[in-house]
């Protein structure tokens, strides 16, 4: 007998904005798909184009009106969050070489012709920014994507590939998926958006980087529920909170939601009491304040994203398959009840 199970949904003691470009990329993103994604099989094109991927970066980024400005944010959008699905299976050695390629075109190189398309992208992304963004954060960004290959994709594998579904302990995982779920360089995205990049001083301010840590928790929470459904039928997953909380903790996967949104809650009210209380930062002080207040902004504009902008992400044969995924991870959900396995 099935029993059903109550996925919460995340709420914020904070606004909610709504993007005035929400959707302004959606045809030019089927051309990137087109042009520069052809390592993709035709049928995980497909599985790309509905997801709407370039409306994260708008959600997330909801106060930028600016087409030029966010272009480049929306490539980034896409091209993490693809290199992610595609390469996830990929052995740690040419995963390391993948991630230092990478790091060598957001630094400045142009990739070779017969390169895969998405350093393309990279690339166009970066020449976009280096019109109007300081090499500082160029830098900054470029090193936050390779650490998300290195600290968080490349820790993930041991699990991945395990012979027999394995969990890491609740601190190991969250000290791994704050990188694997991209917020870094999701929130270097910020500077573009407002058009106001963050002094070098302040974004290395401890308070500061608790903020874009806090910004990392609150997503991988908020990105583990939306991912339930289907990974519940993934008979090998296990890197989800849902799953590691009922293991390490003996709970139901009920009791487990409403563990990780008791941590998801605590994580947000520690974000705004920083907020309200960040040092003395001088003639920058309003400027440190905006960016997080636009932390903020981005974590309820990613759920904002979930809940309201028609992706089709996290349903049946949303993902496309990785490059060494093993056989059976594309996984039809036969039905829209959640179960304990």
């Amino acid at each position: 007998m099935r029993e059903e199970l109550i996925v919460p949904k995340c709420h914020y003691p904070w606004p909610t904005v709504n993007s005035p470009i929400a959707n302004a990329f959606d045809e030019e993103e089927k051309d990137w798909y087109d042009n520069d994604y052809t390592f993709i099989s035709e049928e995980g094109i497909k599985r790309c184009k509905p997801q709407f991927l370039s409306r994260v970066a708008t959600y997330m980024n909801p106060t930028c009106d600016s087409i030029e400005r966010m272009r480049p944010c929306a490539r980034l959008m896409i091209y993490i969050t693809l290199f992610d699905d595609y390469f996830g299976m990929t052995p740690a050695k040419e995963l390391k070489a993948m991630a230092e390629r990478v790091y060598e075109v957001m630094m400045g190189e142009d990739p070779e012709p017969d390169e895969i398309g998405i350093l393309r992208q990279m690339a166009q992304a970066r020449k976009e920014w280096e019109t109007f963004m300081p090499r500082f954060w160029i830098d900054r960004v470029a090193i936050n994507f390779y650490e998300f290959i290195i600290y968080g994709m490349m820790e993930e594998i041991p699990f991945k590939q395990a012979e027999k579904r394995t969990y890491p302990l609740l601190p190991h995982y969250l000290s791994f998926r704050k990188y694997s779920i991209g917020m870094w360089p999701y929130g270097d995205l910020i500077d573009p958006a407002t058009n106001s990049p963050l002094p070098v001083f302040i974004y290395n301010h401890p308070i500061v980087r608790r903020c874009r840590e806090l910004l990392s928790l609150i997503i991988v929470i908020q990105n583990d529920f939306a991912s339930l459904k289907k990974e519940l039928e993934i008979e090998s997953e296990s890197l989800n909170i849902i799953f590691i909380l009922s293991h390490q903790y003996n709970l139901t996967y009920q009791e487990a939601c409403t563990e990780a949104m008791r941590l998801h809650d605590a994580y947000g009210r520690e974000l705004d009491d920083l907020h309200k209380s960040l040092p003395d930062f001088g003639a920058f002080q309003q400027q440190a304040y905006d960016h997080i207040h636009h932390i903020k902004l981005q974590i309820s504009g990613c759920a904002n994203w979930y809940y309201n902008s028609g992706t089709n992400r996290y349903e049946p044969k949303g993902f496309i398959v990785p490059q060494y995924g093993r056989e059976g991870d594309d996984i039809l959900i036969p039905h829209s009840i959640f179960v304990q396995k």
